[in-house]
Order: C-alpha cells, then sequence, then structure tokens
C-alpha cells in the first residue's frame, strides 16, 4: 500500500517497501536454491538492512534462520554457530568472515540490498505454524542457548504489541537489538503497519551518530534497557535527540522511581513511558503505562498481565502464595517453540502442559509479588539471590543501594569467591563526569543502612562505563575477569 515509503534505513542504506520485497523475493530464491527444505540457515550479519532482508526471506522459503551479529565478540559467534547446524551462510556483500568460524563446504549466500533482483515471490507456501528462527539469549552469566521462535503465538504477541503503542504509518522505530538477541519484534511491527525501522549498530557507528540520528530521523518508538538509557541522559544535551519520541517502553531490568522521575524530566512531556516484562522463551507477560500515582517505593512496578497470558507465582514446594508475598514466577500458555540444540529443536526448558497440548510450563527464576492494584512487582532473580555467610544477599537489592550514592550513575554487584577465601561481594560503579568516587568505606555504610549489614560490598570497583553485551545488559562474565584488578 506504501510502495514508496521508506521501509528500512541503516544511515548508509535505506529502502522502500517495493525495494525491500524486491530483495527479499530475490534472497527467497537462492536460498530455496542452495538448501534443502527445512534446513537451518545461518546469517551472519550487523544490524543493517541486509538481516530484515534475510529472516523475511528465510521464512518465504521455509528454513529456519540462525541469526549471528557480525559486531558480536568471535567467541559468541563461535559458540552460536557451534549449535546452529546451519546448512548455508548467508552474508552481506563484501561482509568479512572469520577463516575459522565457517567450514569451507558450507554454501555462502551474498545479499546485496543495493542491487535490485526483479524477482517474483516464490512457490513455497509459507505455514505461520512452523518454526522461524533462533534467538539466543544474552550469556550474561555463561553460554548464549538458542530459543526457537514462530508458530501462531508469535503473531498475536505481535498484534498486542502494535495495538499497545499505537503503531501505525507515521512512525519510526527504533531497531537497537539485533536479530540474534529478539530484535525482531521492532523490525516485524515496524514494517507490518507501514512504519519505518531505523536500524543502529551503536557499537559501529557510535553513541554520538546514533544520538544525531535519533534527532534528524525522528525516532518515535524506542524499547530499552534503563540502566543504558539512564546513562546515557547523563551526557550533557543528550535528551535533545529524543524531541520526537512518543513511547518509551522499558525492559530487561529491575527499574527504579529515580529512573522514572530522571525520563520524565529529560524526554517530551507528550512522552508514554511503558514497562515490559518477559522473556524470549515465554515472550512478553506483563505491560503498563507507568501511572505516576500508581508509584509507591523505590521499585517501579512491571505491569498487569496481559491479555491472553497465564502466570503463577509459586514457592518453594510448589505452592502458590498469597498476595503480596514473594513467589517464583511460572508462565503457562503459548510460548516459544523449544530451545535449540546442535541443529535441531528439542523440549530444553519448556515442560509440556498435562491439560493443552498447544501450551507449555516454563519456570522463568524470576522472583515477584502482586500489589493490591494488581499491579506485578519484580522483586530480583531467583539465581541472583545467594547466601554469604549463611544469610540470604539479593544483589538487584545492592545495586538499588548503590545508585543512591550521590554521584552513581551506574553500578553492578557480582560474588568474588576467590579460592582460599571466604565468599564476599564485590561492587563496580561509574561516576557521573566530574564527581569524586565515594569511598569504600561510605559504600559500605550505605549499602548497610539501605539494606544489611551483611549485604555491603567488601570490593569497590570505579570503571568508566559497565561493560555491556548486545542487549545492553551487564556482561558479568567479563566483570568477573576484572576481580583481579586492584581495587579502590
Amino acid at each position: 500500500k506504501v510502495p514508496n515509503k521508506v521501509a528500512v534505513d541503516d544511515g548508509s542504506i535505506r529502502l522502500t517497501y517495493r525495494e525491500l520485497i524486491d530483495r527479499v523475493y530475490g534472497l527467497a530464491s537462492h536460498v530455496m536454491s542452495a538448501t534443502e527444505p527445512g534446513g537451518p540457515v545461518v546469517s551472519i550479519v550487523p544490524n543493517t538492512v541486509a538481516a530484515p532482508i534475510i529472516i523475511m526471506a528465510c521464512a518465504l522459503s521455509g528454513r529456519v534462520l540462525v541469526p549471528i551479529d557480525a559486531s558480536h565478540p568471535l567467541e559468541r559467534q563461535e559458540a552460536i554457530f557451534a549449535q546452529s547446524g546451519g546448512r548455508a551462510v548467508v552474508l552481506p556483500k563484501g561482509g568479512k568472515l572469520d577463516s575459522n568460524l565457517v567450514p569451507s563446504d558450507i554454501p555462502r549466500i551474498v545479499v546485496d540490498p543495493q542491487l535490485e533482483t526483479g524477482a517474483s515471490r516464490p512457490a513455497h507456501r509459507y505455514d505461520p505454524g512452523a518454526p522461524l528462527f533462533v534467538s539466543f539469549t544474552s550469556g550474561s552469566t555463561g553460554r548464549p542457548k538458542g530459543v526457537v521462535s514462530g508458530g501462531l503465538y508469535g503473531g498475536i504477541a505481535l498484534r498486542h504489541y502494535i495495538d499497545m503503542f499505537h503503531l501505525n504509518s507515521s512512525d519510526v522505530v527504533a531497531g537497537l537489538a539485533s536479530l540474534s538477541t529478539g530484535g525482531s519484534r521492532d523490525t516485524f511491527a515496524a514494517l507490518g503497519v507501514g512504519a519505518t525501522i531505523r536500524l543502529f549498530d551503536i557499537g559501529s557507528a557510535g553513541l554520538s551518530d546514533a544520538l544525531r540520528a535519533f534527532y534528524t530521523d525522528k525516532v518515535t518508538i524506542l524499547s530499552f534497557v534503563p540502566s543504558a538509557l539512564r546513562a546515557i541522559l547523563s551526557i550533557d544535551g543528550a535528551e535533545h535527540a529524543f524531541q520526537h519520541l512518543r513511547v518509551l517502553d522499558l525492559h530487561g531490568e529491575r527499574i527504579l522511581a529515580s529512573d522514572i522521575a530522571l525520563f520524565r524530566s529529560k524526554l517530551p512531556r507528550s512522552c508514554h513511558i511503558s514497562v515490559t516484562m518477559g522473556s524470549i522463551e515465554a515472550g512478553a507477560l506483563f505491560s503498563w503505562f507507568v501511572q505516576d500515582d500508581q508509584l509507591s517505593g523505590p521499585v517501579v512496578p512491571v505491569g498487569y498481565l496481559m491479555p491472553g497470558r497465564r502466570v503463577a507465582l509459586l514457592d518453594e514446594e510448589g505452592r502458590s502464595v498469597a498476595d503480596g508475598d514473594v513467589g517464583e514466577l511460572f508462565a503457562r500458555g503459548a510460548m516459544a517453540m523449544g530451545a535449540w540444540q546442535n541443529g535441531g529443536m528439542i523440549q530444553g526448558p519448556f515442560v509440556a502442559d498435562p491439560d493443552d497440548p498447544t501450551s507449555s510450563i516454563y519456570p522463568m527464576g524470576d522472583l515477584m509479588r502482586t500489589r493490591p492494584n494488581g499491579l506485578f512487582e519484580y522483586v530480583g532473580r531467583k539465581d541472583r539471590k545467594m547466601k554469604l555467610r549463611g544469610l540470604w544477599v539479593d544483589l538487584g537489592e545492592v545495586e538499588a543501594a548503590l545508585r543512591t550514592i550521590d554521584g552513581v550513575s551506574d553500578a553492578v554487584v557480582v560474588s568474588d569467591a576467590a579460592s582460599n577465601q571466604e565468599e564476599r561481594l564485590a561492587a563496580f560503579i561509574v561516576m557521573t563526569k566530574g564527581v569524586t568516587p565515594p569511598s569504600p568505606g561510605t559504600v559500605r555504610h550505605t549499602v548497610a543502612k539501605e539494606t544489611a549489614d551483611h549485604m555491603a560490598p567488601a570490593i569497590l570497583h570505579v570503571l568508566d562505563s559497565i561493560p555491556r553485551l548486545a542487549n545492553f545488559k551487564p556482561d558479568l562474565v567479563r566483570l568477573r575477569t576484572m576481580l583481579d584488578s586492584p581495587a579502590v
């Protein structure tokens, strides 16, 4: 309906809807010629216009796509490729491929977004219930794990996202996450309503260029991690880039009331701030547009249960907890189709629902409680709770306490279990420019006051920035490698 409107833009190449569909049809024909039906296809591309071309072409040709972001560290690329079972590799024109990453006998297919193909729609009949692509978890605590997306739930979730944000053809949606870490939602939603998806590869282009593009290209929809946005908005004048923003969707971390206050002060008054919580495995479960009069305490609720979703909060014995009590979150219903291992789909962590063959049960590992008004509150990760000298410690609570210290703009806490020593907490903090870091004694006193004495970190490191993964979550593995460096 809008053939000449810009569909995808990565700052270097812009394609209209007509041009995009032409490239998709052309690549689909090449993929079908080079591979067998159902065979996994690996793409190794940065977050450019080539990415949506590839995923749409694989869907139209009936091949499962395993996307790898070319800008990610080689060790992550190797870990994903080892699990892919790829029968062919799709590369952008001029793309560099590490000689040790892909065996020489795997066919290479080159996609050139600037080359018109003149191809027609492939004859393969698209099956909306078939596996579509494999996303890999961030690997923030170790090896990334593959999750198979597709099926009927994907379309339902996409429609809810479009309806919730009233997404329309006048929107410009920021595409910050690569396809390999779940960035497909923004792309498919934008293209589904005739909007423009503005793709960013911040690692290559740099933050300054990205902020300029946010302003000049009039980005209206942004989904982002709160700690990363907090750091960006601490830069003088950074708020200028977001003048056209009408929806900010926060996800991926515990969100503090102080975050909302900061974003309200920096973003346009007309900008709606929403919170969404879910996972790659279960999809989105909770959402709401933040109402300031519903905020009480330092932590922002993750929202109300979304339409059609079912969850339970259970204790250690598997019993439902009372309202207001903390329980582990279990999701139930349609979700990801399975896990991906050694080139094929397996059941993975999903439990078959005995009452419904189309449903699964998934233990999220998140600790939650419900508030009297029906809002759900994220308390922390089950795997981020630990015992220290016999007492429970929630690392998320320690991080929240660190952020109350004047001048601390970012904070991450990990456990230090050095050999021949008792386990201790190590805090990594980032200071606002020009602010002197607090002393270790001040840090311990503040955290003890806000939480408990045993939760005060024994080690303090001051960094210029927190190392982050492709989805902007803290790289906990890399932080642990820094524990041997001198502390404050």
